[in-house]
């Protein structure tokens, strides 16, 4: 509505903004640009490298008032990461405290991963009356990836040393696997998605109805070059479904090939056709407020691949909600919704572990049950809410995937069946007056069984989740300002090789613990204005410092697998996340 500037700084990078008004206001317009370097987050990792992560993006946003019935609209984006990766060693020590083991590794290459996306939508409004409107939606999405990366390890794992009286109380005593292993890989991947949208809206007399249509099409280039090479001491692996041999009776004259080998390329086209509609309404039954609405979505899309086109797949999801807000002296509110929802595949989605497209690849589906709860009310003179929802999904032609790592790879062949259920509730307000701050406590069990092996936990199986976010100031110096936040979280699914069976990897990673603290001091803003002074150039004026995992909390993410040649048995190694952060912010707006 004004002109403004706003600038953010901190350790990890800056961001600005510019916004305002043109043209006898008639054009608003507002650009940002962020650029961030997680150069000190990565520093404070176990695993000794040079890795400079650097991303930067722009977006903007225009919105033309042509006359009172027309809007015309633009939303752009351009965004670039970068991940220059060179690791040279690490030292991870895990186990238990009676058998702990330690895992040494030296390394030699680099990595570089670069992800570039462009974006572009326009949209125009049209209102012909003051209970109908049309949105009129073309856009177009571009992502270009390439993960290129040549990693040789050597690595040493081994037993320590727990005997406190020992000349070598915490080296490693015995070595239960020595080898290494070379990681090759030239992925490059190219999507264009393009589609046409048109939307409506109609109100009137407490009722609603909406309704849209939208066409895309998808054009995927993805060209898969990727390999490893195991070995220990002086042998090389052969992959995990290699026939065996008679050797030293019979000589093996087979090529050595890579423990794991994928070569694809994939030019896929998909066409999707979706439509919705949706009917909602507000009454009152006695003196009792209620809302409902029902609709349904729809969909259907081809596959093409290799100049050979799926069968046309068409999916249906109905869904419906109802409200109600009783006449009660307290402010409660109660809802039910639920429906049959169903997810058609994404790209990513059809190809498999060894990069191959399944064109037939099903729409995942789940019914849906949800109940939930509002309470508004006062405590100390202050206002609070109370959310509460409570959920099960009943899941089938699942298409499971698995964890390798940080990257996801899916079965793509719909043979998993599954279920979810849980229990989520948050309560926020002014514990604090002046300063909002909440608890959160969520529940969730969900497993899936693939081809009716048996139920086992879903990568996504996180039961307890707790986390407090509690804001506070100093009452004799209001403008100093302090934030705690505070998260446990019990441990996901520790995930699995990818060529690996994940019925045997079924081992869940440590619990998550996290305690943050922020103080910042507020130089100017709405409620503090200078007149003269250097303080009179700005409109708004923080600073502040942040402590990210105060307590130094060993986290993991996700596991690195290393085999052990003896015992032909694969141990996890922790990924841990960050260590203590301290970062320097400073926010200002002209």
């Amino acid at each position: 509505k004004e002109f403004a500037t706003t600038i953010d700084a901190s350790l990890l990078g800056a961001s600005a903004t510019v916004e305002g008004q043109l043209f006898n206001k008639k054009l608003s317009t507002i650009t940002g640009i962020r650029y961030r370097d997680n150069s000190l987050f990565v520093n404070s990792k176990q695993i000794e490298t040079n890795f400079r992560p650097k991303f930067t993006d722009v977006q903007s946003f225009l919105s033309y008032t042509a006359s009172e019935k027309l809007t015309i609209n633009f939303l752009g984006n351009f965004s670039l990461n970068n991940y220059n990766y060179t690791p040279i060693s690490r030292r991870t020590r895990f186990g238990t405290v009676a058998n702990p083991i330690e895992l040494i590794v030296f390394y030699n290459g680099q990595e570089k991963d670069k992800y570039l996306t462009l974006f572009g939508a326009l949209s125009t409004e049209y209102n012909p009356n003051e209970n109908l409107t049309f949105t009129g939606t073309i856009s177009s999405y571009n992502t270009q990836e390439e993960e290129h990366f040549d990693i040789a390890a050597s690595y040493n794992l081994g037993e320590v040393d727990t005997n406190i009286g020992s000349e070598n109380f915490g080296e490693v005593a015995f070595s239960e696997g020595i080898g290494s292993q070379l990681n090759h890989a030239r992925n490059d991947l190219d999507a264009l998605i393009n589609n046409v949208q048109l939307r409506g809206s109609y109100k009137k007399n407490k009722k609603q109805i909406d309704f849209g249509i939208k066409y895309q099409k998808e054009d995927i280039r993805d060209r898969i070059r990727e390999w490893e090479v195991i070995d220990s001491v002086g042998f090389s692996i052969r992959p995990p479904h290699h026939v065996g041999n008679h050797q030293p009776y019979e000589p093996f004259e087979g090529p050595i090939t890579p423990y794991q080998s994928i070569r694809a390329e994939n030019d896929v086209e998909i066409n999707r056709l979706s439509g919705f509609v949706q009917y909602s309404k507000r009454l009152f039954w006695n003196d009792n407020e209620v809302w409902y609405n029902v609709g349904v979505r729809a969909q259907n899309w081809t596959v093409k691949s290799e100049g050979i086109s799926s069968k046309n797949q068409f999916i249906v999801s109905p869904r419906a909600q109802f409200a109600i807000k009783p006449d009660w002296e307290k402010d409660m509110l109660f809802r039910i919704s639920g429906g049959w929802y169903s997810q058609p595949p994404s790209y990513r989605e059809l190809k498999d572990f060894n990069g191959n497209i399944n064109r037939d690849v099903k729409a995942q589906k789940s019914i849906h049950a949800v109940a939930g709860m509002d309470y508004s009310f006062d405590m100390w003179d202050r206002p609070f809410k109370l959310t509460t929802e409570a959920y099960y999904k009943d899941l089938s032609d699942i298409n499971s995937y698995t964890v390798d790592n940080v990257r996801i790879r899916y079965r793509a062949d719909n043979v998993t069946t599954g279920y979810a259920h849980g229990l989520d509730l948050r309560l926020n307000g002014e514990f604090i007056a002046g300063s909002e701050s909440w608890v959160s406590v969520g529940y969730l069990k969900t497993e899936e069984n693939i081809n009716n092996q048996g139920n086992i936990a879903r990568p996504s199986d996180q039961r307890i989740k707790f986390g407090i976010l509690f804001q506070d100031y100093v009452p004799n110096l209001p403008d100093l300002k302090a934030y705690l936040n505070l998260v446990y979280n019990t441990g996901v699914p520790g995930g699995s090789p990818s060529y690996a069976d994940v019925y045997q990897f079924q081992n869940r990673l440590r619990d998550y613990k996290r305690a943050d603290l922020g103080v910042s001091y507020v130089f100017a803003d709405a409620n503090k204005t200078h007149q003269k002074g250097w303080l009179a150039n700005f409109k708004e004026l923080t600073a502040g410092l942040e402590l990210f995992n105060m307590f130094d909390i060993q986290n993991s993410i996700t596991n690195t697998w290393v085999r052990d040649v003896y015992s032909k048995t694969q141990f996890g190694i922790p990924n841990y996340m960050t260590g203590r952060v301290l970062n320097f912010k400073v926010g200002m707006r002209f």
